[in-house]
């Protein structure tokens, strides 16, 4: 019974409320499946902060391919710092997930972390070369793509809310969530701190920065028709924005579909991006 309405919380962060939730609940997806989406998400955010920490992909109990683009960061103190320690977070994640889902759990899919200089170039509107734009390279690009990933994390764990029925663990969902929110704004921070630094490509990161949440937002409001930016930079009229917030200063929220169409730079029906060949499960785009 526990586990079970685990799924439910914890499963139901990749949804969002109101509009999002109906199409969810429509379709009738089982909680594994819901659940195994999330964990998709996670593969992806452990790797991320595992490779830029330690030039390795995660162990995790289901293994899996391996990871592309899998490159030790060349970071500061403080930045590897960071690092490590979102990747101590997001592996918990997924092992936690893949405990609670047993043998339900979805394998990690093939992860290509190369594709975040795609994204960097479509953001930017222009081909950053020799060499092309990596996580890796510094502290600059390791923070514009943590940028790129935490936010959208938010808003996936925001949407569970108002489509949890079971209260008595509700808590867990909160709990996992603001791990991510945690996450979000201490890169914000840094990234706000440093944003009249210039990358090796002349371009400012405060610019780089605006640019990747214009991109998200676009892509996210062009995935189902619905229109929702669901994002902010990190100034609002050349003031700090560390809390992205729409209306009541409410935390945004995206559908799965949304978030798919983040990941796979474009569009949440064709695999691509950072899942090549798309999501493990029975949720797609």
């Amino acid at each position: 019974m526990h586990l079970q309405g685990f799924f439910v919380v914890l499963a139901l962060s990749v949804a969002l409320p109101c509009g999002a939730g109906r199409d969810l609940m429509q379709a009738s997806y089982t909680d594994a499946d819901i659940f195994n989406f999330a964990l998709n998400l996670e593969y992806l955010q452990a790797n991320f902060y595992s490779c830029g920490a330690y030039g390795k992909p995660v162990n995790n109990t289901l293994g899996g391919p391996t990871v592309l683009g899998c490159v030790k960061g060349n970071y500061s103190d403080a930045i590897q710092g960071i690092f490590e320690n979102c990747a101590v977070n997001e592996l918990d994640h997924v092992a936690y997930i893949q405990n609670a889902l047993g043998s339900a759990a979805v394998p990690q899919p093939v992860i290509n972390l190369t594709a975040v200089s795609t994204g960097a170039n479509a953001a930017l509107g222009t081909e950053l070369c020799c060499p092309p734009f990596s996580y890796a390279a510094n502290d600059l690009a390791g923070m514009v793509t943590a940028f790129l990933f935490e936010d959208v994390g938010v808003t996936a764990y925001n949407g569970a809310a108002p489509l949890i029925s079971d209260k008595t663990f509700l808590s867990d969902a909160i709990s996992i969530g603001l791990i991510e929110a945690y996450h979000a704004g201490i890169v914000r921070d840094m990234v706000f701190n440093m944003r009249n630094d210039l990358d090796p490509y002349g371009i400012y990161l405060g610019s780089a920065i605006d640019a990747v949440s214009t991109l998200r937002g676009t892509v996210s409001a062009a995935a189902t028709g619905a229109g929702n930016f669901a994002d902010q930079g990190i100034t609002i009229y050349g003031t700090e924005n560390l809390i992205p917030s729409g209306a009541g200063s409410l935390a945004f929220a995206r559908t799965p579909t949304e978030v798919l169409a983040i990941v796979y730079l474009g569009n949440a029906s064709q695999p691509g991006g950072f899942f090549p060949n798309g999501v493990n499960g029975i949720i797609q785009g």
